[in-house]
């Protein structure tokens, strides 16, 4: 699991708003990709769709050829497990340690108490937070707080990681950072796309660009047409 496509998708609300306007996109497995624009753009709607939490008005999403909007309530459930999500505010619970909310979705997930805190460690170990088990989110630094939010979603094992503005609280140099961390899961074979408005942050860092503009795809480094201007005023 890890390939999808949007194939010809739009997002119309009752209002008559067109978040997502006619978006055909591929993203092969083990790909990273940035989604970029202005607020509105229709980043969030994109997301929401991928997770299943809003269906397409219009168009199909395929993750590995199944059309994941027709899915049954106990098949989403099952597709909603391979899918690691990082928000700008990780929503760390704050009366319990890193390592324990770090392995909460692995125990709502029904893993046992001994491999939950396994799994938890070994998530906690590849974002550079060992020996911070038993802090509080209080004693951490906001970097520190976002890469509990990280290890938590790869404890998971997903075969796609989604991240929303995951630097948005974040100063230039932590902002790379976490970039990094995202870039060796994809070197794992997980599929990463992160929605961000820091354009700078992702023009240096050399991967596949989507920009968005009133809900429709207005430029895409993958193409051959892609002309950096393009990304001028985007985010």
């Amino acid at each position: 699991m890890g390939e999808i496509e949007f194939l010809r998708v739009t997002r119309r609300y009752d209002n008559g708003h067109e978040a997502l306007r006619d978006v055909s996109l591929h993203f092969t497995a083990g790909s990273m990709t940035f989604l970029t624009g202005h607020s509105g753009a229709g980043k969030s709607t994109f997301m929401r769709l991928l997770l299943c939490l809003d269906r397409p008005t219009r168009g199909q999403i395929r993750v590995n050829g199944v059309n994941v909007a027709a899915l049954a309530p106990r098949q989403l459930a099952y597709y909603r497990r391979h899918l690691g999500v990082v928000l700008q505010d990780p929503h760390l619970l704050s009366n319990r340690t890193v390592i324990d909310n770090v392995a909460l979705p692995l125990r709502v997930a029904g893993e046992g108490e001994r491999d939950a805190a396994r799994r938890a460690r070994a998530a906690m170990g590849l974002v550079g937070l060992q020996g911070k088990e038993q802090s509080l989110p209080r004693e951490l630094s906001s970097g520190e707080q976002q890469r509990v939010g990280i290890a938590r979603a790869v404890a998971m094992r997903p075969a796609v990681l989604l991240a929303d503005e995951p630097t948005g609280n974040l100063d230039p140099m932590l902002s790379r950072e976490i970039m990094e961390v995202f870039r060796q899961f994809r070197a794992l074979g997980t599929t990463v796309i992160v929605a961000s408005h820091d354009l700078a942050l992702i023009r240096s860092l050399g991967e596949r660009v989507i920009a968005l503009s009133a809900g429709a795809v207005v430029a895409d480094s993958n193409e051959e047409s892609f002309d950096p201007a393009d990304l001028v005023d985007r985010a």
